[in-house]
């Protein structure tokens, strides 16, 4: 028979302790929120920053999941993502949110925005000045039909179809790619003094680096301002009070926003957000409240 000494069971021992602890300490982690976003400058901006908050006040683990906005509604009505901070409405994003709505709760707005069709200033407005003017044969012949957009399917793009066809732009296609793709190919005819027709959205740093103007809309198929809201799977602020209560006080000024697009092209999302954080903590300390967090059902 085996007998095991007195230091060898002291020591036995406090590696059972150790271990213990540690799985009570493992078991005792949050499990981490499930942030969806699409890879859009203002969305990464916003969503890093909630991030940072949420980790440095909380002590809160973040899963940050990319992909296209249309998924990013599936999975949160299956329940599969917590939030997505990026929703535009009433106009662009309206068709995935009517879908899904009952499934979903409203946490807030955070900034305002804008979508439409955009030229460059280069183009004078005696030519172009609406969406309707598109039609005009020497406009089309000058932009060879197309309109720049950016991912397939998205809210922009539907609405585009649709205006396609309410503005009967008969010899118009979209030529879709990425964000970059797009402003590259802008970029591109402006450097040869060819024309462009761009899906534009705003707050971005493209009206920044380029002279680009919006085109009057008489039939409001992109709409007016657009909120963005953040948007929750039914349930989330009863389970997460304090992380739902931080999303319906959390703002950013268009102009901060802005100029945080514009500086991360010359670094990096990841600095930006850093240092704005660490320049701006008392306000973002605040955005977590006192008050009870109140999620607006989905209308």
């Amino acid at each position: 028979m085996t007998t095991l000494s007195s230091k060898t069971c002291i020591g036995w021992l406090a590696g059972l302790a150790m271990t213990a602890g540690s799985l009570m300490a493992h078991a005792e982690e949050p499990t981490p929120i499930r942030i969806g976003w699409v890879n859009w400058s203002d969305t990464e901006i916003a969503v890093k920053l909630a991030d940072t908050a949420l980790r440095d006040h909380l002590k809160q683990p973040v899963k940050l999941v990319l992909a296209d906005i249309g998924i990013q509604f599936q999975a949160l009505a299956n329940g599969n993502i917590d939030l997505i901070p990026m929703v535009w409405l009433p106009s662009t994003h309206k068709s995935f949110y009517d879908k899904y709505k009952d499934k979903l709760e409203d946490l807030g707005v955070l900034y305002e925005g804008r979508i439409g069709m955009a030229v460059p200033t280069s183009i004078p407005v005696s030519e172009i000045a609406s969406v309707e003017d598109l039609n005009k044969p020497e406009v089309r012949e000058k932009l060879g039909g197309k309109i720049l957009t950016s991912e397939v399917g998205n809210g922009q793009y539907k609405l585009t179809e649709k205006a396609i066809k309410d503005y009967k732009l008969d010899g118009y296609k979209m030529v879709a790619s990425s964000e970059s793709g797009m402003l590259s190919e802008l970029d591109r005819n402006l450097k040869r003094d060819k024309w462009s027709l761009v899906n534009a959205w705003s707050p971005h740093w493209m009206f920044a680096k380029w002279p680009l103007r919006y085109l009057d809309d008489p039939k409001q198929v992109f709409g007016g301002a657009e909120q963005i809201h953040a948007i929750a799977r039914k349930g989330f602020s009863a389970e997460h009070p304090d992380v739902a209560r931080f999303f319906s006080n959390f703002k950013i000024p268009k102009a901060d926003l802005e100029k945080l697009m514009a500086s991360a092209r010359d670094s990096s999302a990841d600095k930006v957000v850093a240092a704005y954080y660490a320049a701006n903590k008392p306000r973002f300390e605040a955005m977590f409240g006192s008050q009870t967090a109140s999620a607006v059902p989905a209308q």
